[in-house]
């Protein structure tokens, strides 16, 4: 008999300790909940994007040809960052005029690039580009 009044006592005891000061215990599991989820929201996505690549010459030169017309990148940042990012238009214009006639290889580095803040460039594709300037024909 001795045992079943303990365990009944035990029982009880934990029960009390369980509903002592319910609503503390309930806005503190709220608030680890809000946090839990916040932090686990903020993880950084990875996506991928082709740009057009334009070259800006002198006027009297012209760019005959060039290795390739589209840079792939790779970026990361929040997802509605990313979203917006992936489907706005965008181009990048590489000055070239302080070079003259010739066959020029362009490093394609990530701070080129320009993107919102919040969203940081991990990669650029190809790493360069050949471009090949030769003077206008102007008549």
């Amino acid at each position: 008999m001795k045992a079943l009044t303990r365990s009944s006592e035990k029982s009880r005891v934990f029960k009390e300790s369980l509903m002592a000061n319910a609503s503390y215990k309930l806005v503190a599991f709220f608030i680890a909940l809000i946090l839990w989820l916040s932090i686990l929201g903020r993880r950084d996505f990875v996506v991928t994007k082709d740009i057009e690549v334009d070259f800006i010459a002198t006027s009297g030169f012209v760019v005959a040809g060039q290795s390739t017309d589209k840079v792939k990148i790779k970026v990361s940042g929040p997802q509605p960052l990313l979203k917006k990012f992936k489907e706005s238009q965008q181009s990048l214009a590489i000055d070239i005029n302080d070079k003259g006639v010739g066959l020029f290889e362009i490093e394609m580095t990530p701070n080129k690039i320009e993107v919102p803040q919040g969203i940081r460039v991990l990669g650029v594709r190809p790493n360069t580009i050949r471009v090949e300037v030769v003077e206008s024909q102007s008549k």
